[in-house]
């Protein structure tokens, strides 16, 4: 068998997911990524994409911060570029991008289209990270190094497997949708620090619903889009390049990826290159007691993937700042977190922080001597402080707040829900939608929570 229809078997076949470690894990994503949701409603990259969709036709499907209501895959390319406008939205060891800003979108439009509820929706969400590990395992990590933006190319792919999940596509119909996949698949991380970055996740979770249509109209494609010559491993790093698909189906479940490698949630509200070093930071400045007053310098080494992501030293807008080490590490420094409300223009423009940025060196790993890498810790730091004194501190740091190694407690994630919507829903709202999350599983119709976000 193919990889492909060894993932379309498993994504047809396997039974219900949503279920133990799996279902707590998948309804703690749900939680987090409405949050984002919220948060990004009224960004600018978000209404811009929702100016665009007007005028397309009415639907089935909610938009967040609207009381429009648009055809499911338009709804989903507004809500996708929501949930990740402010970079808060989970990243996920299988894409080494984000998924959750996919997925959920997609997979509540069309939930709504078919008036479907919570819990199938948790399992069709929990079977897509499967599909995201196997497509993103035979070219990852060299296919993000290369410059793809994987949050669009491998999310496009596995999200559309998820829907055909939801709608309960059979093993062709699962082939159809991965090879039509294929076909939407690209993104490139030049656009990082740009509205393009966010409209990626929006535009994936769109393009998944196209493909699920397309499929279950029975529209065909190769039936080896993953391995084949001129498939994906073959045009995204080359046949010969590792990793490759000949290992790839012994990763699927059970246990499912969720549980194996959980989601990397941001306590941070800008790219997770900079998180092992904001922890870090955080850290030799509580071990010393230090403050920003005793230092006078800091200098990070960090490995090639955190280097080509972190391109602004000298950010002017908020979208290059949430990709900039120097600017979070100011952050940290002078406010001591890195929040949603941090990466606003006053910010931006405060000398105070300004001033930390020729302070603040990053350093790429020499190739002969790469930092470590691990699961859910592939973006590790080291971080040295220099005080005024004389001292030298510092700290390597592997796996960030947030990841299973190093989770967050509910009550951090409930913080993070309430710093995400405090200032946009109101007391009663805000408690009405956290209980829908609480018991995500038990709605019957997901229409009833997105009716919540609606405004």
């Amino acid at each position: 068998m193919s990889i492909t229809r060894d993932l379309a078997t498993w994504m047809a076949e396997t039974g219900p997911l949503a279920e133990g470690r799996s279902l707590t894990l998948g309804r703690n994503a749900m939680i987090d990524i409405v949050g984002c949701l919220v948060a990004g409603a009224n960004d600018t990259a978000t209404q811009n994409v929702l100016s665009a969709m007007r005028g397309l036709g009415d639907g089935p499907a909610s938009v967040v911060g609207s009381m429009e209501r648009l055809a499911a895959p338009h709804a989903a390319v507004v809500n996708g570029t929501a949930a990740h406008a402010i970079d808060f939205d989970d990243n996920y060891h299988g894409v080494a991008g984000h998924a959750t800003a996919v997925l959920a979108p997609a997979l509540f439009a069309l939930a709504e289209e078919r008036d479907l509820g919570g819990r199938v929706v948790l399992d069709a969400y929990i079977a897509g990270l499967e599909a995201m590990l196997i497509v993103g395992a035979g070219v990852n990590v060299a296919h993000y190094e290369r410059g793809w933006h994987t949050t669009s190319t491998i999310g496009t792919i596995g999200c559309a497997a998820a829907a055909g999940r939801l709608i309960g596509f059979d093993t062709d119909g699962m082939v159809r949708a991965l090879g039509l996949g294929l076909s939407h698949a690209a993104g490139s991380k030049i656009q990082m620090g740009t509205m393009a970055k966010p409209f990626h996740a929006g535009m994936a979770a769109q393009s998944a619903l196209m493909v699920a249509r397309y499929a279950e109209a029975g529209l065909t494609a190769a039936t080896e889009p993953l391995s084949a010559p001129w498939g994906f491993q073959d045009l995204y790093i080359g046949l010969d390049a590792a990793p490759g698909y000949t290992d790839a189906a012994d990763l699927l479940g059970p246990p499912t990826a969720i549980e194996r490698y959980g989601l990397k949630v941001k306590v941070h509200a800008n790219c997770a290159s900079v998180h092992c070093a904001a922890d870090g930071l955080l850290a030799l400045m509580a071990e010393h007691n230090l403050t920003a007053a005793d230092i006078e310098r800091i200098d990070t080494v960090v490995n090639k993937m955190t280097y080509d992501n972190l391109m602004y030293d000298a950010p002017v807008n908020d979208m290059e700042a949430r990709f900039s080490m120097q600017f979070g590490l100011a952050l940290i420094l002078e406010r001591g977190r890195m929040g949603r409300t941090d990466f606003l223009p006053d910010a931006i423009a405060d000398p105070a922080l300004r001033a930390w940025l020729p302070r603040i060196s990053m350093t790429e790993s020499p190739v002969d001597d790469r930092l470590p890498t691990a699961d859910n810790g592939r973006e590790p730091a080291q971080i040295t402080v220099h005080t005024k004194d004389g001292r030298t501190v510092e700290t390597f740091v592997m796996h960030a707040k947030g990841v299973l190694q190093n989770p967050m407690s509910d009550d951090e994630m409930w913080a993070k829900y309430d710093d995400c919507v405090g200032d946009i829903l109101d007391a009663g709202r805000a408690a009405e939608l956290r209980a829908a999350l609480e018991g995500f599983e038990t709605l019957d119709r997901l229409a009833d929570l997105m009716e919540l976000i609606r405004w």
